[in-house]
Parts: structure tokens; C-alpha cells; sequence
């Protein structure tokens, strides 16, 4: 599968030339309808209900952005698939502390663009353009690899958040062309195996993104779920034994 990279417009594209029709990927946090959707109320979010409270934010900025430690006040959160890094964006206006780990090195690239742009935007003083950049300020990118070997790298978080590649039933009616475009540069690694039961060992609470009628990952049922309108949020109880890993 060829792939490609442009720069257009001061904007970083990724498109597969050989099928045009799937569209191209870009990370825009100041898109129209997104911005729209920040301005309204964040509570009502599913991905936000099944985060449950967040601690107190002891921070502003994200720790590892600024090189100060976490401490154990900070709401910090990690997205162990963060693909285009709209949950992640969704969570940090709600005011989490949020650690992203993206494995393909071209979403990567696209993220690293975009939040890069979002940080040097300028002009606008709506709420939503200020809690943009607020909330850009409280999310850290890793660099590009595998949520196995980082998650273990990196501070205690109070949840870690899964949205694994799911494949859709009907290939042939893409009705969301950037999850397509996801799918075809992830392949069966980002299928989540294997990463719920190491995140569960690693903080005391993990949501998994799942289909509505998909079976839980890995089969390991949740404790609890929250539905939203195309998506189910499974919840589960961590035990937080990172040091019991070797």
C-alpha cells in the first residue's frame, strides 16, 4: 500500500494515491464542527461520563510538557491509541492531563502537525479558540511506537484509554473515510490484544471505545459501560501493580 505525504496550505496531509476515493487525513482541533462541539456542554460527552471524576489539577500545562514530574494530584490520563487524537483533544477541554501514544509513524506525524499548528494559532478570542489552546497545553504526544513498551515507561496515570481499530462489517460502504484511512495504516496490530489486561495492571481504571454491538476486547467483561450513539464505552477496575511487572 503506497502512502503519501503533502504539505498544503502550511497544512501536513497523508493520502493513499492508488484510491483516491478514501479521501485524505489532516488534524485540525480548529475545525468548524469541532470547535461547535467543544462550546457545548463537555459533561454531556460520553467519552467524558465514562472517564468518570477527575482528580484535582494541581498544573495547567501537561508535567512532560514542561519538565516538571506528575504528582499524584494531577488528572493524568493516558490514550494508548490515540489515532488522529480527537477523544484525546475531547478529554483535555474537560481538563485531563492527557499522554498520547500513536504507533504508525505517519498518524504520528499528522498529530505532531496539528498540535504544533493549534499551539501557534492566532486571532480568534472565542471560548472555544481559548480552551483550544488550553487544552492543547494539557496534552504531550510520545514519540511514535508501541503502547506495550511505552505505557511502561511512563508516569501512574488514573486511566488509561483504549480505542483499538475495529473492522467494519461492510467494507465496502466506508461512511467514515478516516477510520478507513486508520485502518489500512495500522493492520491487524491495532487490534488492541494484549494491551487491556497490561493497562489493567498499570492504573486504577481503563475504558475501552468499542462498537456498540461488539463483543468486549479480549472478552474480558467490563465492570460497567456507558453507551453513546455509535460507540459503547466499556469501564473497568485496574489493579495499579506496575511495580509487581517485571
Amino acid at each position: 500500500m503506497r502512502t503519501e505525504l503533502l504539505r498544503q496550505n502550511e497544512r501536513l496531509y497523508l493520502r493513499l494515491p492508488d484510491e483516491p476515493e478514501a479521501g485524505v487525513l489532516c488534524v485540525d482541533f480548529y475545525e468548524p464542527a469541532l470547535q461547535h462541539r467543544i462550546s457545548q456542554a463537555l459533561s454531556a460527552e460520553a467519552v467524558v461520563k465514562a472517564m468518570g471524576q477527575r482528580p484535582l489539577n494541581t498544573t495547567t500545562a501537561h508535567p512532560l510538557n514542561t519538565g516538571e514530574s506528575p504528582i499524584a494530584t494531577t488528572a493524568h490520563l493516558i490514550d494508548a491509541t490515540a489515532g488522529l487524537g480527537l477523544d484525546a483533544f475531547i478529554l483535555a477541554c474537560a481538563g485531563w492531563h492527557v499522554t498520547m501514544i500513536e504507533q504508525s509513524p505517519l498518524i504520528h506525524a499528522l498529530l505532531e502537525d496539528g498540535i504544533k499548528r493549534g499551539m501557534q494559532a492566532g486571532g480568534s478570542d472565542s471560548c472555544a479558540a481559548l480552551l483550544t489552546k488550553e487544552a492543547l497545553n494539557r496534552m504531550h504526544l510520545c514519540s511514535a511506537g508501541s503502547s506495550l513498551d511505552l505505557m511502561l515507561t511512563l508516569p501512574e496515570a488514573h486511566v488509561i484509554y483504549l480505542d483499538p481499530m475495529f473492522p467494519d462489517r461492510d467494507k465496502s460502504a466506508r461512511v467514515k473515510k478516516n477510520r478507513y484511512l486508520l485502518q489500512q495504516l495500522h493492520g491487524e496490530e491495532a487490534s488492541g490484544n494484549n494491551l487491556l489486561p497490561l493497562a489493567l495492571a498499570l492504573a486504577r481504571k481503563v475504558v475501552v471505545k468499542r462498537p456498540l454491538r461488539a463483543l468486549p476486547l479480549e472478552n474480558i467483561q467490563p465492570s460497567a459501560s456507558i453507551k453513546g450513539k455509535t460507540s459503547r464505552f466499556d469501564i473497568y477496575a485496574g489493579s495499579n501493580n506496575r511495580l509487581m511487572i517485571p
